[in-house]
């Protein structure tokens, strides 16, 4: 046997491994890898994009109409304002000082996040490190987030329905293929909310996943510890049903928080047909359906797609996607545009937000609203420190 292989096996070339490993995990997990990686997939994306009708884009891009730019950059920020007023309505109900400035501050933080964290997940992580800096008690916004994920869940769910239902037929006949993706993405967002409503109010089907369903989890490699899944459950479960409570309770505030969302994803998925005429493309209101549901279709394939903002992915899937009813230069066209106010937008305006709010003097906090629970606030420490 070699040197090379007898060396596999001892502790110093496993402890190597593993070191290695650690190294690895530390530098995919780091921000600025993350943003590194965003951009060169990205840049990757643009070069196959333009290489063969690079100069046919860009005469469509030089027409642009920079006032319109300017106003669908006014929009995405609107979009960003309404939902730090939808965190200042939830917080007001216990922290009546939460001002829109705070919840706006909150909402770009979110969005930045979002964007640069793999599958979106840290996110609420430095939401909750805003709050803390503002006042509000890490068990308080874990609450308020819960809250605001289940609205915002739910309505986008209905949202959505609605939107396959009225172009099902049209789509599914146009690309079928891309269309079983959207369906797959849709039922993994509307399954969440249905897994969670179903675990909190079905205590046969909650005694079978915290025994034999995570035991099984465990055997295809799915779960590695059971008590850490198992406390990780319980506590989504506590918070998931004390939520309940609040939407029971608070009906009107739901509605309004619901309408919200709504109006949030209509500017959302609407910015591409406003892309398309600051090029001058020509398309008319009646596409204007079209459009937003081919945007949301996307936004459901993306739920499968882990890397940081999508980045790559969501491109590539935005041209196939509406080259159905542009051309394709015209929807490379339209993304590149797109692209740039809905993501990038978000990087620079969002980055600049949050190094606001982290510079603000932190709010004291109220201890006799924070609950007893330890876990929390160190949690919330460690996560934020990996970002």
């Amino acid at each position: 046997m070699s040197k090379a292989h007898q060396t596999i096996g001892k502790p110093g070339f496993q402890g190597y491994n593993k070191s290695m490993w650690n190294k690895l995990k530390k530098i995919f997990s780091s921000t600025a890898f993350n943003i590194f990686l965003i951009v060169a997939l990205a840049a990757a994306v643009i070069y196959f994009t333009m290489r063969k009708d690079g100069d046919a884009i860009m005469s469509v891009l030089s027409n642009v109409s920079i006032p319109m730019v300017i106003g669908m950059v006014c929009l995405m920020v609107l979009e960003r304002l309404i939902l730090g007023w939808s965190l200042k309505l939830e917080c007001n109900q216990t922290y009546p000082k939460y001002t829109l400035l705070q919840g706006f501050v909150n909402a770009y933080t979110a969005g930045l996040f979002c964007n640069i964290t793999p599958g979106a997940s840290g996110g609420q992580v430095a939401q909750g490190y805003i709050f803390r800096k503002q006042g509000i008690p890490v068990t308080s916004s874990i609450g308020i987030l819960w809250l605001d994920f289940i609205v915002y869940q739910a309505t986008m769910t209905v949202f959505v329905l609605v939107l396959i239902l009225l172009r099902f037929s049209y789509f599914y006949n146009n690309f079928s293929k891309f269309f079983l993706l959207v369906l797959a993405g849709f039922a993994v967002s509307s399954g969440i909310i249905v897994f969670l409503f179903f675990v909190a109010n079905s205590p046969r089907f909650y005694t079978w996943l915290t025994t034999s369903g995570l035991r099984l989890a465990h055997k295809l490699h799915i779960v590695k510890d059971i008590d850490k899944a198992m406390e990780s459950l319980d506590k989504a479960l506590y918070e998931f049903n004390k939520e309940i409570v609040v939407l029971r309770n608070h009906k009107k505030m739901i509605v309004m928080l619901s309408l919200s969302v709504v109006v949030r994803l209509l500017i959302y998925y609407s910015i591409p047909f406003f892309c398309a005429k600051a090029l001058r493309i020509p398309v008319g209101i009646d596409r204007l359906i079209d459009i937003i549901a081919l945007s949301s279709y996307v936004a459901m394939i993306n739920a499968f797609l882990p890397m940081p903002g999508s980045a790559g992915g969501t491109e590539a899937t935005f041209i196939l996607m509406f080259s159905t009813i542009f051309s394709h230069t015209d929807a490379a066209s339209i993304m590149i545009l797109w692209r740039s106010i809905t993501f990038y937008q978000t990087l620079i305006i969002g980055g600049l937000v949050f190094m606001y709010g982290k510079m603000q003097k932190d709010v004291p906090i109220d201890e006799s609203k924070e609950l007893p629970r330890t876990y929390a606030a160190e949690s919330l420490k460690e996560e934020m420190a990996g970002l």
